[in-house]
Order: C-alpha cells, then sequence, then structure tokens
C-alpha cells in the first residue's frame, strides 16, 4: 500500500524540523572541538617559551637582528621567537639542520632559502588554529612555509587621550601610522627574564590568534597573518615564520646613578635618572611576528565604512603591521596565552583597557635595578 502524499509531506517536515535542531547542535560541537585544538596549540607556545626560560634563564627574544663576525655593523635577518622554541615544541628533530644552515655561510640569514629549504612544506600542526579560514601555508622565493595563526605579544600602546591605561614612554612610531611598543615580554632585539613581571606571570599574556580574515573598506579580504609575504594587496614581500628583523637594537639606558634608600626615596631616585631616547620608528615590512595591542578584540571591519574600525593600511593595521588585533574566527574571541602556561579566550567585549595591562610587563613603566 502506497502512503499518503499527505503522510510523505508530514514526515518530511519532521526531517526538516529535527534537521533545523541538529545541525546546529553538531556545529556548535565541532567548533567547540576545534577551539580545544586551538587553545592546546597555544598552550604549546607557552610551554616552549618556559622551557625556553627555563633552559637559559630567559625569555627568547621576540625578534632578533643577525650578525656574522667581524663585521658587527652589518644587520640582516634574525630569527623570531617561533624558531627559539622549536627545540622545545614538536618540531625539535629540524631545529639542528636549520642552525648547522645558519652557521653555513655569512650569507645564510632567515629569510635565505638554505634555512628555509630544512622546513619546505612542513605543516607545523600546533601553529595552525584548526577554525581558522586564512591559508595554512604560502610560497616565498619558491619555497613553502606554514603560515602561524598565532603571534606574540611585545606590549601595548599608550597613545594620546589613554594616560592611565599604559603609563610609559617604550613605544614609539610603527608601519601604517602606528605603534611599536617595548613593554611586553617578547620585544625587539631584548629578552627577559620572568622577574621582570612585576605584575606577575597568571597576569601576563605573551601569545594571541592573529586567524581570521580582517576587511578593507571596500570588502576586500587581507591576511592579517604576521609572517605573511602576500596580505592580499598584491605586495609580495618577504616574511616567514621563521624571519624577525633586520633592525638595529635600541640603545640601552645606561647611568652611573646610584640608589640609596637611606638618603632618598625611590620616587626621588627615579626622578633624577637621565632620560631615555625614545624607540627609533619601525618601518613597514621589518618586524614579523610579534604585534602591539592598540585596538580591542576581534575588531575586523567587516561593515568597511559604515562602522568606525579602521581601514586595511591605517592605524597600524596592514600587512606584517604591529597593531594588528588579536582576531580569530571563534565566534566569542580570541585564544591567548599567559606567561604562567594558562590559556583563556578573551572576549569581544573586553575592556581595551583591562587588555592593555594584561599586555605590559609592569604597571608603572621601567624600574631600574637595585
Amino acid at each position: 500500500m502506497h502512503m499518503k502524499l499527505s503522510t510523505v509531506v508530514v514526515l518530511l517536515v519532521i526531517c526538516a524540523f529535527l534537521a533545523a535542531l541538529i545541525f546546529p547542535a553538531v556545529q556548535a560541537a565541532r567548533e567547540a572541538a576545534r577551539r580545544m585544538q586551538c587553545g592546546n596549540n597555544v598552550k604549546q607556545l607557552c610551554l616552549g617559551l618556559q622551557n625556553y626560560h627555563d633552559t637559559f634563564l630567559y625569555l627568547p627574544y621576540g625578534a632578533r637582528n643577525r650578525t656574522v663576525p667581524p663585521r658587527y655593523d652589518q644587520l640582516s635577518w634574525g630569527s623570531s621567537w617561533f624558531y627559539a622554541i622549536i627545540p622545545f615544541c614538536e618540531a625539535s628533530r629540524y631545529f639542528g639542520r636549520m642552525e648547522n644552515a645558519e652557521l653555513a655561510s655569512p650569507e645564510n640569514d632567515f629569510l635565505s632559502p638554505a634555512i628555509r629549504h630544512e622546513v619546505t612544506g612542513l605543516k607545523i600542526k600546533y601553529m595552525l588554529c584548526p577554525s581558522s579560514p586564512l591559508p595554512e601555508m604560502q610560497t616565498l622565493g619558491g619555497i613553502e612555509l606554514v603560515v602561524p595563526s598565532y603571534a606574540g605579544i611585545m606590549g601595548a600602546t599608550d597613545e594620546p587621550g589613554e594616560q592611565g591605561l599604559v603609563d610609559d614612554e617604550r613605544t614609539g612610531a610603527g608601519p601604517f601610522d602606528g605603534r611599536a611598543s617595548y613593554n611586553g615580554m617578547l620585544v625587539i632585539n631584548d629578552s627577559f627574564t620572568f622577574a621582570a613581571c612585576t605584575g606577575g606571570t597568571a597576569n601576563m599574556i605573551i601569545v594571541g590568534e592573529t586567524s581570521d580574515w580582517y576587511y578593507t573598506d571596500a570588502g576586500a579580504q587581507r591576511n592579517p597573518a604576521l609572517s605573511i609575504g602576500d596580505a592580499g594587496d598584491g605586495l609580495h614581500n618577504e616574511a616567514g615564520f621563521l624571519a624577525g628583523t633586520n633592525l638595529a637594537a635600541w640603545p640601552p639606558l645606561e647611568s652611573t646613578e646610584k640608589y640609596d634608600p637611606a638618603t632618598e626615596t625611590e620616587p626621588e631616585y627615579l626622578a633624577r635618572l637621565p632620560k631615555r631616547a625614545p624607540p627609533p620608528p619601525v618601518p613597514a615590512n621589518r618586524v614579523c611576528n610579534l604585534v602591539t595591542i592598540h585596538h580591542s578584540v576581534g575588531i575586523n571591519n567587516r561593515r568597511g565604512s559604515n562602522d568606525s574600525e579602521p581601514n586595511w593600511g591605517t592605524q597600524g593595521i596592514g600587512r606584517c603591521a604591529l597593531n594588528n588585533p588579536l582576531l580569530s574566527a571563534h565566534p566569542s574571541g580570541a585564544m591567548v596565552g599567559y606567561l604562567d602556561g594558562h590559556v583563556e579566550l578573551l572576549s569581544k567585549q573586553m575592556s581595551l583597557g583591562v587588555l592593555k595591562k594584561l599586555a605590559c610587563r609592569d604597571e608603572n613603566g621601567p624600574r631600574p635595578e637595585f
């Protein structure tokens, strides 16, 4: 006996209704699994940084230049923090080969094919957020490199009108009219011990996501990854997850002033210290794999000129720009890792002031070592 048409229709309606109920739940479960894997990736990066510190008693340079004796005045591209922690992560077997390639010739800096060749085509899973829609690999100079979904946090800005959020003078001019800060734990041409984090390691973010599209005012997609060679705007500059910077170091503050607590207070001593010169400007495309917190979590200019978010190429946002926001495809925020190793999803609703405080290694500016 044939089933009546009305019965078939009812069954189809019921199936459609059940599918409408089940599909979002399945999608939510899949995203939860991807978010957990992303958190595990960030955790591994944080543990790599901690193990580096345990071994060498200081953190790696966030991005460093390279010099080769005897011409120490000639700077070339040094390594990134990603490269530094490879021996402490899943890709450790490749580190020795890259190190040997660097030592083989003064010409082999961290943009050179000789070093990159050792990891060509290698998709390093702990560097990739599974929710990210961005390309996982890129080809630079004929060599295929992974494009990390994450960046090191080099500090936060102290823009005009924001006094009290970040109260120090360790920020300078950055690419695309942005700012470059040296008040975090992974900075350009310098390294720190955990002791420099006076606010506590559980309150210091050191790694964050930059793993979803940013949009121009015209609606075009741009890749905000901090090692991308081509963000989608036709520029094909060299970059890569191995690369740090080729900039000179910010000269340290040298002082012979001594602190005697019996004769003066600490504020009096700090007031008579000579002022350190401000950080030098950072030109575009000269630093990879680092960000300075300047914008709120999750901004992406999706609505273009209909919102107040920066257009691509402005306010420090662009290809390998230092103020690219913490951004991910997770619906509610972006994953970050803290200096103590714990991982958290930062909400898009988080106060910018709180976010900036989390990115600074101390609350009251630079402190001398007594």
